[in-house]
């Protein structure tokens, strides 16, 4: 037995869950089995994810950090000579010195009342900034339970950025075996002996604090176990906050819609749901209110809203099938490729047609086994590819749903069969556009900055209104939804052309000058004041 675990690796420790009552187990090879929690941990590198959870929730406006070469240890972990990183991409690369406390203007006393007002029951390590070294013991109870202490809303902060760790190449094996169900950071560290220990804590994309140690690097040591960890790790239901807006059946007009056996009112739809066409077929299904109708010109029409990853869940479960699992994987990170390349924008959500020349989208809510296909690979997209597909061609950069089942058949995991249609292309997640260079879009900065006065003479009364000094710059938004990056001052948009696209900037806008405000990140609140701005119903 011992023989066969030193020649697989050795066992790691792996704790998850409620900090008062959490599952520890000892993962080898051929499985996990119970232990006592382990009493300390050293933080490593850890202590960066707490320091970006007080940036983001700080809103303070810090500038990148640029690599000048005159540290090249360090510097090795942040960019190359003359590059800058930013927040969100030195967290995911573990670059310290964008972090160091004296380059952002962090005091103790600061950090101690943000951290006492916003995380009362954090334990009292967390309170002390200078505890936060890579030296310092905690005990792996107490971190579970810092983790657990950061509210929802800068825990989901600090989650997003967390997302690209499994994108770099030293972690890659862990988005390979456990698709995006990480929100993780990795450490690496030495034990009381001088010997190497590392892993990676964070959260399950549902929240759920966790903590894994091994002996050797954390790259070392996430190459050996990754394949181990999917049967020890529950597979988490992540939030689903992006929405899709669909509009239903759109080459086949309907020509009456009935719930529950009687005509169908305007508004949304409740029960079982019978829509006719007018070429005499029908189609049965059920909706809770997600799906709406509305008769533009006197013709019925069936919309829906519904999350990203329940959007993918209906296309996978109308194009395919959730089986087997590694091509339906593979399918699913196509589907939201698609749809973020190609899919409108409108309040807030992406908006597309069902249909054969885009994408077609079950009405139907899609089955448990096609939702957990989607939530695997929660938020991926492929970089640089347009995510098309055909149930039985393949061609350049084309999947083929018969060659992807082939390939399953075979062993091949969901992201090689991704890699071998895609030519290799890449991960990235959804909405993490452009985060280099900025494009200017001058019609808009110039519309902004014209109606800015106007705004702030309207919301001079509102509690935390600020207008933001300077304006934001606009920038051309390649691919997904439009966003407000406030550490760099930017607001990543299509343009003005459209009403829906000069509400989606004002909306932007606002997250700026709202950020002090009770409900500056409450998105209907926001969307409800842009549009009071722009006079849109």
């Amino acid at each position: 037995m011992a023989a066969a675990e030193a020649a697989a690796g050795p066992a790691v420790e792996l704790v998850f869950g409620d900090p008062q009552a959490p599952t520890a187990l000892r993962v080898a090879a051929a499985g996990g089995e119970t232990m006592a929690v382990p009493a300390n941990t050293p933080l490593g590198s850890l202590w960066k994810v707490f320091m970006h959870v007080y940036l983001s929730a700080s809103a303070r406006s810090v500038g990148d950090y640029r690599c000048t070469g005159g540290d090249p240890g360090e510097e090795a972990y942040c960019c190359a000579p003359g590059e800058s990183i930013g927040r969100d991409e030195a967290l995911a690369r573990s670059c310290g010195l964008y972090f160091k406390p004296r380059r952002l203007g962090v005091s103790a006393a600061a950090w101690r009342a943000w951290w006492t007002r916003q995380a009362p029951g954090a334990p009292a390590w967390l309170f002390d900034l200078d505890k936060l070294q890579p030296a310092t013991e905690v005990s792996v109870a107490s971190l579970l339970a810092a983790f657990a202490a950061i509210d929802g809303e800068h825990r989901r902060t600090t989650m997003a950025a967390l997302q690209r760790v499994s994108l770099e190449p030293r972690a890659r094996p862990l988005l390979s075996h456990l698709g995006n169900r990480l929100r993780v950071k990795t450490w690496s560290w030495h034990d009381g002996k001088g010997r190497r220990i590392g892993g990676f804590a964070g959260w399950l994309s549902d929240g759920t604090p966790l903590w894994l140690r091994g002996s050797g690097s954390s790259a070392q040591v996430i190459e050996q176990t990754a394949p181990w960890l999917a049967g020890s790790l529950p597979q988490p239901t992540p939030p689903d906050e992006d929405c899709v807006r669909v509009r239903f059946f759109s080459r086949y007009p309907l020509s009456e819609v009935l719930v529950d056996g009687r005509p169908a009112a305007e508004g949304p739809l409740r029960g079982r749901v019978e829509a006719r066409f007018v070429n005499a077929r029908r189609l049965f299904f059920a909706s809770s209110g997600e799906l709406g109708l509305s008769r533009p010109g006197g013709r019925p029409v069936i919309t829906g809203r519904v999350g990203l990853n329940d959007y993918v869940a209906r296309v996978v479960q109308r194009e395919a099938g959730a089986e087997p699992p590694a091509a339906a994987r593979a399918l699913a990170v196509a589907a939201r490729t698609y749809l973020v390349r190609h899919a409108g924008h409108g309040g807030g959500c992406y908006e597309i047609e069902d249909d054969s020349r885009t994408q077609r989208v079950s009405p139907a809510p899609p089955d448990s086994a096609s939702l957990r296909v989607a939530q695997w690979s929660d938020g991926l997209v492929l970089g640089g590819v347009a995510g098309r597909y055909h149930q039985t061609r393949s061609a350049p950069q084309q999947l083929s749903w018969q060659a992807a089942v082939a390939g399953a058949a075979e062993g091949a995991r969901w992201d090689q069969i991704l890699e071998h249609a895609y030519g290799g292309a890449g991960f990235t997640v959804a909405g993490d556009a452009d985060a280099g260079e900025c494009q200017p879009l001058a019609r808009a900065e110039n519309w902004l900055a014209g109606r800015q006065a106007g705004w702030k003479r309207r919301l001079a009364g509102v509690p935390g209104f600020e207008a933001p000094v300077p304006l934001p710059r606009v920038c051309r938004l390649e691919h997904g939804n439009p966003y407000a990056d406030i550490e760099r001052g930017r607001i990543y948009a299509t343009g003005i052309g459209s009403t829906n696209e000069r509400l989606t900037l004002a909306h932007e806008y606002l997250h700026f000058a709202l950020a002090n405000h009770p409900r500056g990140r409450d998105e209907d609140f926001v969307e409800e004041t842009a549009r009071s701005l722009l006079g849109t119903p």
